[in-house]
């Protein structure tokens, strides 16, 4: 490895701002900034922000990877890049150590009594929910002729509705508002934190950190009332919900279950990630669907045909266009070669779906929507496309997204056509990658 590091090259990247380096560049428009980064300097790119030298807290080096046999060592050795990395502390003071946040034997048993609850066979049994609220939503639209609805905002209610029957069962009608409202402001409030500079601690009574406490205590409060009412109930802990199935969960090695704080923590980052990401992908998709009309019409033609392949492959191309998980973030813990290049200890390293699903050696005209990327055998290497994550880290809720996303996009479609030809869709990165603003279709009845 010493001489493999001797003769690694330093890595190439933009020089931005003569004092604050990439720092304005990134805030103004990271993903342009990034891609920009990838086609000028290639498949490793240095970005240095803040001072030109100075602590960590005001001069850093961030690195990012982009080549999937790049990214497959970054996902792939946790010994080397760790998730010691300030997004996941960030969300860590928001939703706890759930299995989003935890690290080292409290993720690899939370982990392991988990699994079992999202193997493909359990999460079948989520379908019914799951077309009972794309029906429900396709009903409550309602749409006369030439209707324009806000595709996002949309989605946002299916999503919230399908991860709270899915967590708490049909008693969700005053819970599901209150959270709907809370997730976004969750966000932003993370987002602004990320953002900070330096990180005062959330126990100092700043106005963003009351805010912050605030909307921690709201959530928690609402989580905590409804696990103390279900262990109240008797017999309540053994209901068919995903709630129920968390209370009776147990580590097969060691057979411990999941403690109350432990609980509490998983649903909200169930309610995160089930809610935020799957909303997003899904107006993403229907928005590039209302763009294509000539796919869309071979979308319709596959649903209820019983071959679903090409309603998943329209799903698996949008979230490649617009990754809901844009960027994922580690820290090198020694000095490492990546792709011939040097990587000192202590570095952030990035890998973004955004960049790396828009490589040309593996996307060929890449930013065009192409479903038919994702039909019969594919080629690509593993990390070519990869917006669920990988390594031992990958989404644990990968089957359940796919498979409300494809109730959702085949209901739908079904009953209405879908038009965006005149639209524009702009997306921001916060904590996920979100749509600017009202994503606009006009809704014409098949």
């Amino acid at each position: 490895m010493t001489t493999q590091l001797s003769k690694a090259a330093a890595v190439p990247g933009p020089t931005g701002h003569p004092l604050l380096g990439m720092l304005p560049a990134l805030r103004d428009d990271l993903l342009g900034a990034i891609l920009d980064g990838f086609h000028q300097h290639g498949d490793v790119v240095a970005y240095h922000v803040g001072l030109p030298r100075g602590p960590r807290a005001v001069s850093v080096d961030v690195i990012n990877v982009h080549h999937p046999d790049g990214i497959h060592q970054v996902l792939t050795t946790p010994q080397v890049f760790s998730r010691r990395a300030s997004a996941y502390e960030i969300l860590r003071e928001f939703i706890g150590e759930g299995l989003l946040t935890s690290e080292g034997d409290r993720w690899r048993r939370q982990r392991r009594t988990l699994q079992p609850l999202f193997t493909p066979r359990r999460v079948a049994r989520y379908t019914e929910l799951m077309a009972d609220e794309a029906a429900r939503v396709v009903d409550e639209l309602a749409v006369t002729a030439g209707s324009v609805v806000d595709l996002y905002q949309v989605m946002q209610r299916y999503t919230m509705r399908v991860v709270g029957r899915a967590l708490f069962g049909d008693d969700i009608d005053e819970v599901v508002p209150r959270l709907q409202e809370l997730m976004p402001i969750l966000g932003d409030l993370a987002l602004a934190r990320a953002l900070q500079v330096v990180k005062l601690p959330l126990s100092w009574p700043t106005p963003r950190a009351r805010r912050i406490g605030q909307v921690r205590a709201t959530q928690y409060e609402i989580v905590d009332r409804i696990i103390a009412d279900r262990q109240g109930r008797a017999g309540g802990a053994e209901n068919e919900d995903l709630l129920g199935r968390l209370f009776a969960a147990e580590d097969p090695e060691t057979g411990q279950a999941l403690s109350i704080e432990e609980i509490r923590d998983q649903v909200l980052v169930f309610l995160l990630a089930g809610h935020e990401t799957t909303s997003a992908g899904l107006a993403f998709t229907m928005h590039l669907l209302g763009r294509h009309p000539e796919v869309q019409e071979r979308v319709v033609a596959a649903i209820g045909t019983g071959d679903e392949e090409l309603v998943r492959a329209a799903v698996m191309e949008g979230m490649r266009l617009y990754p809901p998980v844009y960027s994922m973030e580690r820290m090198s813990e020694s000095d490492v070669v990546v792709s011939g290049y040097r990587i000192p200890a202590n570095t952030k390293v990035v890998i973004t779906p955004w960049v790396t699903h828009r490589h040309p050696e593996f996307w060929p005209d890449p930013e065009r929507f192409e479903p038919d990327r994702f039909l019969g055998r594919q080629e690509r290497p593993r990390y070519a496309y990869f917006p669920f994550g990988g390594g031992s880290r990958s989404c644990i809720g990968e089957h359940f997204a796919l498979l409300e996303m494809t109730a959702l996009l085949s209901a739908l479609l079904a009953r209405y056509r879908v038009d965006t030809r005149d639209e524009r869709l702009a997306v921001v990165p916060r904590v996920t990658l979100r749509p600017a603003g009202p994503v606009r279709a006009t809704l014409t009845l098949r």
